[in-house]
Formats: structure tokens, C-alpha cells, sequence
């Protein structure tokens, strides 16, 4: 019996209806598809000729093996280590390319990546919450006025967590006891009650979105606000709570929005 060695490294393509479970996605660069309308035209897959994109692809690879594995590509800062970690040997290919290539992936990089942050479920709560800490400028809140402010929101990725339902105390505390918060005894407005500190908020958040991300949501909703302040006090009828909910809403959302790379 011999000993052999394989390497078993290599790209894998997974395709799935759904979302993935957060620790595969938090391995992957995700790209999702659209279902297709009636005015796409899209030339079907399965016409795909690709024997001439492999020899190129191996002539590449043996024409540039010593650069490749001495490659150190330089990261977007934006990165976290797992998405450094795993947008690096494509890096590393785009600066061999030249051109172009090495503005289009590290952009891709940080979109794509953004892509995932946002569409987190945990991570959008985390920052919702986040926001709301800013938006009222406090240093604690109560579980109470947590709970009440993200039920005004709609449509967020965290709410597939619990379809339908309106989410609790409880439920909030144990979506967010994984990640190290939980709810303290607290005083507040000469009570004694259960809440959430804005530096644990932080700590936590700042693992899921970037400093920038955050700050930026931030400044966007306070804008939103005095926004809606001022046509109060010109006047104007007071919007509903719906309204406000879903300005605030946009708001949160405006500064994450990505924007598809261009490449050619």
C-alpha cells in the first residue's frame, strides 16, 4: 500500500432556490440570479461552448505559475479576513491580467461582499438597531422600545427569521445571545428595566457591516428625520407611523445599496 498525495483544492459553483445557511454563504462569493422577463434575451447555457476558454484558462496558468504562487495581491480594506481570504487568488489573477481587471474585481469584491452583509439577517438587525441607538441618541434602551421601533419595519432580511409574526423580547434575545448580547438589567428613567447597551451594539455590528456602512446609514436616516421634523413644523400634517417607519427604513437602506460592477 503507497501513500499517495491529492490536492483536492478547486473552485465549486452551488446553485440553490433559497437562501443559503449563513455558514456556507459566509464561505462563498454569492451571486443571485433574477428570474428572467418577457423582454430579456438570453442566450441559453446549454449552447455554451467552452473547450477554447479551458485551453486558454490552462495556458495562462502554466505561462504564469511562478507569479501566481508568489502572488500577494493587495486587499480592498473594506474586506474582512474570511472574504480576503477567499476573493484573493482572483486578486491575484486580475493584477496578472492588468488593464482593467484589477479595478473590476477589487470593486466586485466590495460589492459583492456588501451584497452579503446586507442581505444577513442578523447583520440587518444588528444595524437596524444600531441605528436606532444614534437616531435617539442614548447610550441604553429597553427591550421594549427595541422591539416596538423594529416592528415598524417591513421587508427586512431578518423578519424571514419569523414570517408573519411579529417579533418579542424573547425572540430578540435569542437571535442576538449567539453573537454576545444580551439583555441587562438596566435604570432608565428611575426604572429598573431589561435593555440593550450602544457599546455592545457597536461591537457587535461593526463584525457584520463596515464602519463606514454604519456611519453613513446613520447620517442618511438623521437626515430623513429632520426632514420630516421640518414639514411638521411648517404645518404639514404629521405622517403616519407607517410612513415614518418605512422613511426611516429607506434610510437605513439608501447607503447599502450596491451597485452592480461594471466589467466588460
Amino acid at each position: 500500500m503507497r501513500l499517495a498525495r491529492y490536492s483536492c483544492w478547486c473552485p465549486k459553483v452551488i446553485a440553490s432556490i433559497g437562501k443559503l445557511p449563513d455558514t456556507l454563504a459566509d464561505r462563498c462569493i454569492l451571486i443571485r440570479m433574477q428570474r428572467k422577463t418577457g423582454g430579456d434575451d438570453c442566450e441559453r447555457l446549454r449552447s455554451l461552448e467552452t473547450s477554447a476558454l479551458q485551453r486558454q484558462c490552462a495556458r495562462f496558468v502554466l505561462d504564469h505559475a511562478k507569479q501566481i504562487t508568489e502572488a500577494r495581491p493587495e486587499l480592498p480594506r473594506g474586506l474582512n479576513d474570511r472574504a480576503g481570504d477567499i476573493w484573493e487568488p482572483l486578486l491575484a489573477l486580475a493584477d496578472l491580467a492588468g488593464g482593467g481587471w484589477p479595478e473590476w474585481a477589487r470593486t466586485a469584491a466590495l460589492e459583492l461582499t456588501t451584497t452579503v452583509q446586507e442581505t444577513n439577517p442578523i447583520g440587518t438587525l444588528l444595524l437596524d438597531i444600531f441605528v436606532m441607538f444614534k437616531l435617539e441618541e442614548v447610550e441604553r434602551m429597553t427591550s421594549r422600545e427595541v422591539v416596538a421601533e423594529l416592528n415598524l419595519l417591513v421587508d427586512r432580511p431578518w423578519s424571514e427569521l419569523r414570517p408573519g409574526r411579529r417579533i418579542t423580547e424573547h425572540w430578540l434575545a435569542h437571535q442576538l445571545r449567539p453573537y454576545g448580547l444580551q439583555p441587562r438589567t438596566l435604570w432608565i428613567d428611575e426604572k429598573t428595566v431589561r435593555g440593550y447597551l450602544l457599546e455592545e451594539i457597536v461591537a457587535a455590528s461593526r463584525r457584520y457591516a463596515r464602519r463606514q456602512d454604519l456611519e453613513e446609514a446613520v447620517a442618511n436616516a438623521t437626515l430623513r428625520r429632520a426632514s420630516c421634523e421640518s414639514a411638521e413644523d411648517d404645518g404639514d400634517a404629521a405622517a403616519d407611523p407607517g410612513q415614518l417607519a418605512a422613511q426611516l427604513q429607506e434610510a437605513i437602506l439608501e447607503k447599502l445599496r450596491v451597485k452592480s460592477p461594471r466589467v466588460p
